[in-house]
């Protein structure tokens, strides 16, 4: 009796001294039955006599269980269990208006493109540029489109925008600044405002010289003037060109002068041809100069000076101025044509 008594004290002293266990519902470590235990950011309970995954610790300090996730504004991470039964809590992807985009995913918003990156522990969505009517544009690179020429350049709040950088005239591409030519007309691409630029008539070409707004030059014998109005270019005759001796003259449009050596001379006009924007140079009297005097002779008459007449003689778009020697000078004129002035 006093034997068994001695035997169940030492049994019941045994089983007070033993740790909890799987037996008892507890985990190994010490952990009873229901205890959490968290390690980094990922959280397990013990459970069933084993330590199981139960969820993860976001930065935030907020718990997320498995297959919850955490969104900052540049990415997302989940609470997720691998194939292999092991817990993690990882970055997933890019987050762009609450959509998630993998790693080196390049994506859009309409306006720009973006690609995901990885940027240390976490990720975030780099600006790789613009996108027009469904195009991509790399930042810095240029696209043609409405008769300008367009950048796409960063913007204040990271992200890049289309700005005007240049023009284009006739399919070519030219930068802010630039002038160009284009035919018998030369450009300046002008910056108009902060954020336009449009491609400005400045003035002519001619013979590879440009010509600003008021300048002239000759070409054969007519005398021509640039003008720059409105915006358009035009190229106007304004004159004739007079070879005098070697020196040239400039006659304005309407003016008359002599020409040729005494006796015979002949008076010019500098005629305007509105229809084909030139000048001509015609003759429009004979002139007979001598000693005593100047007699201006209009084409198809004569006039008698010192017994003699002397007539204009239209031939064509040239006058010849003829004498008429002898008795008889009068007859002789009337006869070839001609009546007195």
């Amino acid at each position: 009796m006093i034997r068994s008594m001695i035997f169940c004290l030492l049994a019941a002293t045994t089983a007070l001294a033993m740790p909890a266990d799987s037996q008892s519902g507890g985990c190994p470590g010490g952990y009873a039955a229901g205890a959490e235990i968290e390690r980094g950011r990922l959280v397990f309970v013990c459970q069933g006599g084993q330590v199981v995954p139960k969820g993860c610790i976001a930065e935030d300090l907020s718990r997320l269980s498995i297959g919850g996730n955490y969104d900052t504004k540049q990415y997302r991470k989940k609470c997720q269990l691998g194939s292999d039964g092991q817990l993690s809590f990882d970055v997933s992807g890019c987050l762009l208006n609450g959509q998630e985009h993998k790693v080196d995913e390049t994506f859009e918003d309409g306006t720009n493109f973006f690609t995901c990156k990885t940027d240390g522990a976490g990720l975030k969505i780099v600006n790789q540029g613009c996108v027009d009517g469904g195009k991509r544009i790399n930042k810095k690179d240029t696209v043609a489109k409405d008769d300008a020429l367009y950048a796409c350049e960063e913007s204040v709040n990271g992200g890049s925008k289309l700005v005007q950088a240049g023009c284009v005239k006739d399919g070519k591409q030219y930068k802010g600044g630039d002038s160009f030519e284009v035919g018998k007309t030369w450009f300046n691409c002008t910056r108009l405002g902060r954020e336009r630029f449009a491609a400005k008539a400045a003035g002519c070409v001619f013979n590879g010289k440009r010509l600003n707004d008021g300048d002239s030059y000759a070409e054969g014998d007519v005398n021509f003037e640039c003008t720059v109005e409105n915006g358009k270019v035009e190229v106007r005759a304004t004159g004739c060109v007079q070879n005098d001796g070697g020196a040239v003259v400039q006659r304005r449009l309407g003016c008359t002068w002599v020409e040729g050596p005494t006796p015979f001379q002949y008076e010019w006009l500098c005629k305007h041809d509105a229809s084909a924007n030139t000048a001509v140079k015609v003759q429009i009297r004979c002139n007979y100069n001598v000693g005593n005097g100047v007699y201006s002779i209009e084409p198809g008459c004569y006039r008698v000076v010192d017994k003699a007449a002397f007539g204009c003689v239209k031939n064509g778009d040239k006058l010849n101025l003829q004498s008429f020697q002898g008795d008889h000078a009068e007859q002789s004129a009337s006869g070839a044509g001609l009546h007195a002035c």
